[in-house]
């Protein structure tokens, strides 16, 4: 069968697979795909030519399509069959082969430019293709993007970098527990580039969404020469961007005094690590969220202005569905 061609096929049986004979070329990007009929859902997998096992990504997920680059000219397998869990298996289906191309360059270079905020999609045309989108926001400005499945089991991985490579945040989309979104600061003005691929291993390729927005300036610094200037007994607003964020406060504290901070997080929270002008830690994460509180006691030992450093940590409640980013920090002195 070559590109173009396109037809109609039947299951007569439960578990049967029809199997389709696909001519493709070296370096060429391709397409199979299959459409419920009668039959309500279908799937596609293709086959090792040799071995004739499934080759990722259809081995691992259900899927109606495929997409793939053919490394060397050979005949392509393809099985169409019934989703496992559909209850009818049996029915009629169409199918359609198709020569494709990479619509999305994979370089810096050549980089698609994207307006902030926008949304848009684009499709990983195999397990090791990677599409690059441009963004122009101001110095100082967050670049805030997340992009998700339209048609595979999990969405792709992402990553903001600089012209020059240097990677300024990564998102793995199995491993962001609760995070909402990839973002990084344009601390030097230029353009960033938003790097899409397939998860480690070329799990899941195919089409995707990306919604991309400018989340403004930071709150608060991210180092302590910079830090917002708090005072005692004071309730400070914090926010974190999605993803790698760090505020630092700075606060003048009494030596041999015990402070209390606490804030209002949940499913998250901002976890306070104490440090001296110097740099050196002097307590690192106080909160216990397995406590059910959030509030933590510290003291400290000389007169002088101290730092907290807050991160935004998973904290007692559900993360999956909730991912609570603005809070309420405050801070007392408790010495008795």
């Amino acid at each position: 069968m070559n590109p173009g061609a396109h037809g109609a096929g039947e299951l007569t049986e439960e578990g049967q697979r029809v199997r389709y004979e696909l001519a493709t070329k070296a370096g060429h990007y391709y397409r199979f795909s299959c459409q419920g009929d009668t039959l309500p859902e279908c799937q596609v997998r293709r086959l090792d030519p040799g071995t004739l096992e499934p080759l990722p990504p259809a081995a691992t997920s259900d899927r109606t399509y495929v997409t793939w680059r053919a490394e060397v000219d050979e005949t392509a397998i393809m099985d169409v069959s019934a989703r496992i869990n559909s209850q009818v298996q049996v029915g009629r289906y169409t199918f359609d082969f198709s020569e494709t191309e990479d619509a999305e360059p994979n370089t810096v270079q050549d980089a698609i430019s994207k307006e902030a905020p926008s949304d848009f999609t684009g499709v990983l045309n195999a397990a090791d293709d990677v599409d690059v989108f441009r963004f122009s926001i101001p110095k100082g400005h967050i670049l805030a993007v997340f992009c998700y499945t339209k048609s595979a089991s999990s969405g792709p991985d992402t990553e903001i970098v600089r012209a020059d490579g240097t990677v300024l945040n990564k998102y793995r989309y199995l491993h962001r527990y609760g995070e909402s979104a990839l973002s990084a600061e344009n601390d030097t003005g230029e353009d960033l580039f938003l790097r899409v691929s397939s998860q480690v291993g070329g799990v899941d390729v195919g089409d995707y969404g990306c919604k991309a927005t400018d989340d403004g300036v930071d709150d608060h610094p991210n180092a302590q020469p910079e830090a917002t200037v708090v005072t005692v007994p004071s309730t400070t607003p914090v926010k974190f961007w999605p993803e790698g964020d760090v505020d630092v406060l700075a606060v003048d504290l009494v030596g041999g005094h015990t402070y209390q901070v606490n804030s209002d997080g949940f499913s998250f929270y901002p976890s306070t690590t104490v440090l001296d002008a110097q740099g050196t830690v002097l307590a690192k994460d106080i909160e216990d969220p397995d406590s059910l509180s959030l509030k933590a006691e510290f003291t400290v030992p000389s007169t002088a202005r101290y730092f907290l450093s807050l991160r935004r940590l998973q904290g007692f409640g559900t993360y999956v569905y909730y991912f609570d980013k603005e809070f309420t920090y405050s801070i007392s002195d408790v010495t008795p």
